[in-house]
């Protein structure tokens, strides 16, 4: 008996932390306010506890498997519209061995973390490795071990407390990558020790996976505190419609959990129905760059229907790698928009994968909807 209350206690604790969340993470005193902000929000938390299950319940270190951390219906934590990336719980004490293949991908990484405790990757990175630091036959397959120490040309875990894995790939076609109900990413883990078998998981190991899945539940809301200006990122612009230099991401800011070889830029955006944000730019020398817009959960607008994310391949520039684009909640008759889906605030958000030199910081200005054109003049053709 005292196995079933175990399980059912998790259970209920489960059920109490997505109540908590809907009361105090979407408060007034998070600024959550107006009813469709609720609505959206707890429509983020129902994302976020499908994550949690799926990473975190149905997943088990001794028989890990690669979740997805994102899809074009996942979306939570500021996912990428070209990037699938998906999540493993590793153990320190045992050993893995990764299978892939890189075929239409611009960039390959896998990127170790730790946490305080299991659920919670946020206490740093361990180690990473980009398709150009592990060797692929002619085919693109590759293999990787995981184990205990650094080798070359492997990766390696931190003992003595949690580990996890992200997977992420990055493409950059016409359609956007979480879009293509075709496309595929070719991984796979495997234990290389006896693994035994995860399921079935018994009240008790139950409980410890559905407390898991509340540690990582709690770390991406009501663990996160208010804005502090002070502990903002220098890439992260608070100024509306103003977007600062571009920079490569650091562990230090927010968290351990960024890609190692990003450089980020990133501002709030506000508009009024009747104004749109012109912004102008220059792409760097770089393996992939995107720009798309966020609502204030850190969701991507639905990509699969709207023009709210753009790559290189999307965005109309010169031959120079100059462009000029617009955001607006409804089509400003120009080549280039970011749709906001009709929110009056957001954050515009860019990712440029192993760049090259400095990054050219991008030129924002706020006009009238009905005035792009004019504004733009041939660059809007």
């Amino acid at each position: 008996m005292t196995d079933i209350i175990e399980s059912r206690e998790a259970f209920r604790e489960f059920l109490a932390l997505a109540e908590r969340i809907d009361g105090e993470f979407l408060s007034e005193e998070r600024r959550v306010t107006e009813v469709a902000d609720v609505a959206e929000g707890e429509h983020m938390l129902l994302h976020l506890m499908k994550a949690a299950i799926d990473i975190w319940v149905d997943n088990d270190a001794s028989r890990p498997r690669f979740a997805p951390l994102a899809s074009a219906t996942l979306k939570w934590g500021g996912e990428g519209s070209d990037n699938p990336s998906h999540c493993a719980p590793l153990d320190p004490g045992r050993r893995y061995r990764i299978r892939g293949r890189m075929k239409d991908e611009v960039y390959i990484s896998f990127t170790i973390y730790t946490g305080k405790e299991e659920g919670d990757w946020n206490d740093g990175v361990v180690c990473a490795l980009n398709h150009t630091e592990f060797a692929t036959d002619d085919e693109g397959r590759f293999e990787i071990e995981v184990g205990a120490a650094p080798a070359e040309g492997a990766l390696h875990m931190e003992s003595g407390k949690p580990n996890c894995i992200i997977a992420r790939h990055y493409f950059e076609d016409e359609i956007c990558a979480l879009a293509n109900p075709a496309l595929r990413c070719e991984i796979e883990i495997d234990c290389i020790d006896d693994p035994g078998f995860p399921r079935p998981l018994g009240s008790v190991r139950l409980a410890e996976k559905l407390r898991n899945a509340m540690t990582f539940m709690r770390g991406q809301t009501l663990d996160r505190p208010l804005m502090d200006p002070s502990s903002v990122p220098p890439w992260f612009s608070l100024v509306p419609n103003q977007l600062p230099q571009p920079m490569k991401w650091e562990p230090s800011e927010g968290g351990g959990a960024g890609a190692v070889d990003n450089a980020y830029c990133a501002g709030l955006v506000v508009l009024a129905p009747d104004q749109a944000l012109i912004v102008e730019g220059r792409w760097p020398e770089c393996v992939y760059a995107n720009v798309m817009f966020w609502n204030r959960y850190q969701q991507g607008a639905d990509y699969r229907y709207r023009s709210c994310s753009l790559n290189r391949k999307q965005m109309r520039a010169d031959d120079d790698g100059r462009f000029a684009f617009v955001v607006a909640h409804s089509d400003p008759g120009t080549l280039n928009w970011i749709d906001t889906e009709g929110h009056f605030a957001g954050t515009l958000y860019w990712r440029f994968l192993l760049p090259e030199g400095d990054i050219e910081q991008p030129e924002c200005r706020v006009v009238a909807l009905a005035d792009v054109a004019k504004e733009l003049g041939d660059e809007s053709k």
